[in-house]
């Protein structure tokens, strides 16, 4: 009995939460985490903090490329390849499964961004480099989610 029960607590505490991630981004889209380091002066921070957004919502990035010593990924690219390998889709199109608490990217790979709310074809988000909270989209993205 014991072990079903430490089972299925381990099956909850891996299960991603995207309101946890919501709540990350908003509370963190201006006043970076002094928990995690900066790359806003060498690179950029944006997967830094759309990784970050994850961490808080569940998401573990054992097991993929390219993850730094606070066990976030810093490059896009490498966000992206990590989401993939553990079993996320990528797309060009919106799913309908699509919602506040996931990724998105930049078509060219050159920025990430956090999704907050989406409401039709309305979507709003969360972003840093350019530290950005709840802007409306308006530029193509690519769309990742479970």
């Amino acid at each position: 009995m014991k072990i079903i029960a430490l089972i299925l607590l381990l099956g909850l505490s891996l299960a991603y939460n995207p309101s946890a991630a919501v709540d990350y981004a908003r509370k963190y889209c201006k006043n970076y985490n002094p928990n995690y380091p900066s790359y806003r002066n060498s690179g950029g921070d944006c997967a830094n903090f759309v990784s970050q957004c994850l961490i808080a919502g569940g998401f573990s990035f054992s097991g993929c490329d390219n993850v730094k010593k606070s066990g976030v990924i810093a490059g896009v690219t490498s966000l992206r390849n990590c989401l993939k390998k553990k079993g996320w889709k990528v797309s060009t199109t919106k799913p309908a499964s699509f919602t506040g608490g996931y990724p998105m990217a930049r078509t060219d790979l050159g920025h990430a961004i956090m999704a907050t709310s989406v409401s039709g074809n309305k979507i709003t988000y969360c972003g840093h480099t350019s530290d950005v909270c709840d802007r409306t989209l308006d530029y193509a993205v690519y769309y990742m989610y479970p």
